[in-house]
C-alpha cells in the first residue's frame, strides 16, 4: 500500500526529467540536417584536438616518442579519411549514405582517445 502513494510521485518526476532545457546548436550555414550538422561539428573538434596535440608535441609539453608520432600520424590519416567521406557525402546533397561517414569519424574519435590513454 505505501508503495503505490508513492508511484504518482514517481511518474510525475520520470515526466518532468524529460522536459529539461537542452541548449539549442546553431544550425552551421548550409547545413543539410541534424547528422551534417553532427559531422560537420565532430570532425571540426576533431581537428582542433590533432591541432592541439600536435602543439603540445612542439612545444615540448607531450615528449614525442616513436608510439606518439605513430599515433599522431594514424590520428591525422584516419581524420583525412572521415573529412574525404564526410565531404563527398555532403557535395551529394547527403544523398549517400551516412554509415560510412559516422564510422570513418567514430574511428577518428577512438584515434583521439587513445592518443590521450597514451600520454597517461
Amino acid at each position: 500500500m505505501r508503495k503505490a502513494r508513492y508511484l504518482p510521485i514517481l511518474l510525475v518526476l520520470v515526466l518532468l526529467a524529460g522536459c529539461a532545457k537542452h541548449a539549442v546548436q546553431a544550425p552551421i550555414p548550409n547545413q543539410i540536417n541534424t547528422f551534417d550538422g553532427w559531422a560537420y561539428r565532430t570532425l571540426y573538434d576533431a581537428q582542433a584536438a590533432i591541432n592541439s596535440f600536435k602543439a603540445d608535441v612542439a612545444s615540448g609539453k607531450v615528449t614525442e616518442t616513436p608510439t606518439i608520432k605513430a599515433i599522431v600520424n594514424q590520428m591525422i590519416t584516419d581524420y583525412n579519411a572521415a573529412n574525404m567521406a564526410y565531404q563527398a557525402w555532403h557535395a551529394a546533397g547527403g544523398a549517400g549514405a551516412t554509415q560510412p561517414v559516422t564510422d570513418a569519424i567514430n574511428k577518428v574519435n577512438t584515434d583521439i582517445a587513445a592518443a590521450a590513454g597514451g600520454l597517461k
